[in-house]
C-alpha cells in the first residue's frame, strides 16, 4: 500500500521529518522521536504505528542525518517548535509528542516550553536532562555539552561520571547492552530536573523495570510521584512493564531482540508486553487527549 508522504528539511522548514497522513484526519498529530541511535529509521518506525492506526504522525529526525548534528550534543529544540509551526500550516489542530529513551527527554523538554504540545508520551524516560555523547564506535563518549540546546544556549544537563565507555567491553562481559552503570549516580542539580509541572497536557510514562541503559523506572515513578503532590490538573499515568527492555518500541529489529538479555531469555513475555504497549498508546491518544 503506498502512503502519501510530506517531507520536511532543515534549510525551508527549520527541521526534518517525514509526515505520516494516517486516516487524513486533521484534529490530531503526534510529533515522534527516538533516542540516541540517532538517524530516523526507527523513528519512522515508531510513526508508522500511528499512521497504520489512523493517527497522522511527524517522524522528527533529531541528529546523525544529512540535514543534523552529526552527534547527540547541543540539539536544538527548535527542531520541534519549527514543527508545531509547520504542522499548523498543514491544517493540524491538536499536537502531541511522542519520545523514546532520548527522545523522551526532548519531549518533556519541549512540552514545558511549548504549550501547543497537548499530549505527552514518554517512553523509558528521564526526569532530567544529560550530557551528550559524540564519536563513534570506539571513540564514543561524553560530550562535555548538553544533550540540547535553545536559541544558541545549552540546557542545564547532569554530566557522565565516567570519561570513556568501554562499550565491547561491556557487550562481552555482560552479553548484552549493559550500560546502566553509566547512567546511574549522576549528579542531577537542580537545574538540569525537567520541570515537569509546566506541561499543560495530559501525560502518559512508559517505563521498563528491565531496563539495562538507564533507570527509567525509578525516573518515571519520581515523576508520576511528583505529579499527585503537585495535584497536576491533567490525566497522567506510568505504566512499569515487567519484561521488555529499554527498546520500547512496537515492533522490535532482530538486532535489538539479540542486544538486550530480557529479550532473548522471555520472548512470550516481552511479546504480550508490547501488544500492552500498542493498546496504551492507543487508548492515551484516543481516550486521555
Amino acid at each position: 500500500m503506498s502512503v502519501q508522504m510530506k517531507r520536511a528539511n532543515v534549510q525551508t522548514d527549520g527541521f526534518e521529518g517525514v509526515l505520516y497522513p494516517g486516516n487524513g484526519r486533521k484534529d490530531k498529530v503526534l510529533i515522534v522521536k527516538s533516542g540516541s541511535n540517532g538517524g530516523i529509521k526507527l523513528t519512522r518506525q515508531a510513526a508508522h504505528f500511528y499512521h497504520e492506526n489512523g493517527f497522522p504522525s511527524l517522524a522528527l529526525a533529531l541528529f546523525k542525518t544529512r540535514q543534523t548534528p552529526k552527534d547527540l550534543s547541543r540539539v536544538p529544540v527548535e527542531y520541534v517548535e519549527h514543527a508545531i509551526v509547520w504542522l499548523k500550516k498543514q491544517g493540524y489542530e491538536w499536537i502531541g509528542i511522542d519520545g523514546m529513551s532520548k527522545g523522551s527527554e526532548m519531549a518533556l523538554v519541549a512540552a514545558t516550553m511549548f504549550p501547543e504540545l497537548s499530549c505527552v508520551i514518554a517512553r523509558v524516560p528521564s526526569h532530567f536532562v544529560s550530557e551528550g555523547l559524540s564519536g563513534s564506535g570506539k571513540s564514543k563518549g561524553p560530550s562535555g555539552t548538553s544533550c540540547w540546546s535553545y536559541r544558541g544556549k545549552e540546557l542545564p544537563y547532569a554530566p557522565y561520571r565516567s570519561r570513556s565507555f568501554n562499550l565491547l567491553s561491556v557487550l562481552l562481559k555482560e552479553k548484552e547492552l549493559h550500560i546502566i552503570s553509566f547512567n546511574r549516580d549522576k549528579d542531577v542539580t537542580p537545574e538540569a530536573v525537567i520541570p515537569i509541572e509546566r506541561i499543560k497536557a495530559p501525560i502518559l510514562l512508559l517505563s521498563s523495570k528491565h531496563d539495562e541503559v538507564w533507570p527509567s523506572y525509578e525516573s518515571a515513578t519520581l515523576m508520576e510521584r511528583k505529579l499527585a503532590e503537585i495535584d497536576f490538573p491533567y490525566p497522567h499515568r506510568h505504566i512499569a512493564f515487567e519484561h521488555m527492555s529499554h527498546a520500547m518500541l512496537t515492533e522490535l529489529p532482530l538486532v535489538y531482540k539479540m542486544s538486550f538479555k530480557t529479550e532473548r531469555q522471555h520472548p512470550k513475555e516481552c511479546e504480550t508486553d508490547r501488544e500492552t504497549l500498542k493498546k496504551e498508546l492507543l487508548d492515551w491518544v484516543k481516550r486521555a487527549w
